[in-house]
C-alpha cells in the first residue's frame, strides 16, 4: 500500500470514530433526562437511583427466585409455552368477567406482569408435580363422587343498568324503547361503576349467585328482553339478557384434563416453598453491599 492510500486509510478512520462518537453522544444527550420541569432537568441517573432505592431490593429477590426456578425447569426438562399462558390468562379473564381490565388496573398491574406471574406460577407447578402420577381409575372415581361440581347449571348472560330511583328506572327504561343504545346508557347513567365500563355487562350467571330480585327477572326474560325497573338493596335496575344456555351434564372426558391438574395441584409446592429448596442447594452471591441483607449463600463480597 502506497502512502497516499495508507494516509486516506487513516483519515477514514479518524472520521469513522468521529461519526460514531457523535452518534453516540447525541444518543446519550437525549436520553439522560427524562422529564423538564421549568427548564430544570430530572436525570434518567436520578430516576433509575430513586427506583433502585425504593424496590431494589425486592426487585432483585424477584429475580434471583425467577432465575432459579428457569433453571429448574430446565435441569426438569419441563417449559411453559405461550399457548399455555393464553389458556390461564383466558381462564382468569372468564372468572373475573367483564370487570377484569378495572380489577388489574386497581391493582397497578398490566397484561405483561399477569402474563409473567401465570408463567411462573405454571413453572412452579410443572416443576414440582413431574414426578407425580395420578391413575386413571383415580380420576375417574374422584370424577363420580363430585360429578355434580363439573355439571354445568342454567345459566343467563345479562347487562343491566343501575340508578338510585324508581323514576330514573323508568325514564330510562323509556329511552330504551325509543331506540336508544343500552350500553352506552350504562356507561353514562349506571351506578355500578364495575359493569359501567362494559357497557353494563355481568357476564355469565346461574340461579343463586346475584340478588333473588334480579336473579328472579333474569331468568324470565329470553334473549334480547329488557325488564322494566327491578328494585334490590342496590337500587333499581334495567336487566336486559342477551343470551342463555340450559343446564348441562359433564363428561368425564370433558373434564378429565382439569381433574387431574386439580389434583396434581393438591400435592404441588407452592413457588415459595420451591424456591427456599432450590435455594439450598443453589450458590447465590449478592456483589453488591446494598443488597447484602438478602441471605445469599456465600458470604457478601466473595465470589
Amino acid at each position: 500500500m502506497d502512502k497516499r492510500k495508507g494516509a486516506l486509510l487513516r483519515l477514514a478512520i479518524i472520521v469513522g470514530a468521529v461519526v460514531v462518537a457523535a452518534i453516540i453522544w447525541v444518543v446519550y444527550t437525549n436520553s439522560a433526562h427524562v422529564a423538564i420541569v421549568n427548564g430544570e432537568r430530572i436525570s434518567r441517573r436520578e430516576l433509575i437511583g430513586r427506583l433502585e432505592k425504593a424496590y431494589g431490593e425486592d426487585v432483585l429477590s424477584e429475580m434471583i427466585n425467577e432465575v432459579l426456578l428457569r433453571q429448574a425447569a430446565k435441569e426438569a426438562g419441563v417449559s411453559v409455552t405461550a399457548e399455555e399462558v393464553d389458556t390461564e390468562v383466558a381462564q382468569l379473564k372468564d372468572q373475573i368477567g367483564s370487570s377484569y381490565d378495572m380489577v388489574i388496573s386497581q391493582y397497578g398491574w398490566t397484561d405483561e406482569q399477569i402474563r409473567d406471574l401465570l408463567e411462573m406460577n405454571l413453572l412452579v407447578y410443572k416443576i414440582s408435580t413431574k414426578d407425580i402420577t395420578i391413575e386413571e381409575d383415580a380420576l375417574l372415581a374422584f370424577f363420580e363422587e363430585n360429578k355434580s361440581d363439573y355439571d354445568e347449571p342454567e345459566q343467563v348472560i345479562a347487562s343491566h343498568i343501575l340508578v338510585a330511583t324508581e323514576e330514573e328506572a323508568k325514564e330510562i327504561k323509556q329511552q330504551l324503547d325509543e331506540g336508544a343504545d343500552f350500553a352506552e346508557l350504562a356507561r353514562e347513567k349506571s351506578l355500578d361503576v364495575t359493569t359501567a365500563v362494559a357497557g353494563g355487562d355481568v357476564g355469565w350467571f346461574p340461579r343463586g349467585r346475584m340478588a333473588e330480585e334480579f336473579e328472579k327477572t333474569a331468568f324470565k326474560l329470553m334473549p334480547g328482553q329488557m325488564s322494566g325497573p327491578v328494585k334490590t338493596d342496590f337500587g333499581y335496575h334495567i336487566i336486559k339478557v342477551t343470551d342463555r344456555k340450559a343446564a348441562r351434564e359433564a363428561a368425564f372426558e370433558e373434564v378429565r384434563d382439569d381433574i387431574e391438574k386439580g389434583l396434581k395441584m393438591q400435592q404441588s409446592k407452592t413457588a415459595q416453598q420451591l424456591v427456599a429448596e432450590l435455594k439450598l442447594d443453589s450458590d447465590i452471591t449478592v456483589t453488591d453491599s446494598k443488597y447484602k441483607n438478602l441471605g445469599t449463600t456465600t458470604p457478601f463480597g466473595i465470589e
